[in-house]
């Protein structure tokens, strides 16, 4: 009984032995060299599609309406400042204060038009351009891997200083978006 409980201590200590091995025993695959990398010029991309190009031109044309709008109400507190300046003379302090803070009431009105133009711009420049970068990178995986491309990456000033010119899947990636995404 001993004998046998000694073989299982035994056997139980080879067993957690084998398993405990260290890791340098374990010998890994090596990594595969890369052999293919490809570059995509994102900014590209979105101002040279279809939609990009069309995205560009609608928020263009909003600024436009905007910049109008602001130009137009502007003209209208510098006639209303203009105005009391004429009239400041000939008016009550009382009546002279009421109109100064009507016209930085106005002021204010303008400057929060003047913000939300800003932002409402950018909030549409980011949703367009998101969807475009998710519908480009769909693309760029279909065409990585038709071409075997094991990395793509991002070209631009701040990341690729210098890259053969036939690794650009650029024009690639405009051709099919427009394809794909008239």
């Amino acid at each position: 009984m001993k004998r046998r409980s000694r073989l299982i201590s035994f056997a139980a200590l080879l067993l957690s032995g084998a398993v405990l091995l260290p890791a340098a025993n374990v010998v890994a695959a090596p990594a595969k060299p890369l052999e293919k990398i490809g570059l995509v010029d994102l900014q590209r991309c979105i101002l040279e599609t279809v939609q990009g190009t069309k995205a560009k031109k609608d928020l263009e044309a909003s600024f436009a309406r905007g910049q109008s709008q602001l130009e137009k109400k502007t003209k209208e507190l510098q006639k209303k400042v203009e105005d009391l300046r004429a009239k400041a003379a000939m008016l009550s302090q009382e009546e002279l204060g009421k109109r100064q803070q009507e016209l930085m009431v106005k002021d204010q009105e303008l400057q929060q038009l003047y913000a939300d133009l800003q932002e409402d711009i950018a909030t549409k420049e980011a949703q367009l351009t998101e969807k475009i970068y998710k519908n480009v990178a769909a693309l760029v995986k279909d065409v990585a891997r038709e071409e075997t491309v094991q990395i793509v990456m991002v070209r631009s000033q701040a990341n690729v200083l210098y890259a053969n010119p036939k690794l650009d899947l650029t024009n690639r990636i405009i051709v099919a978006y427009d394809k794909k995404h008239p």
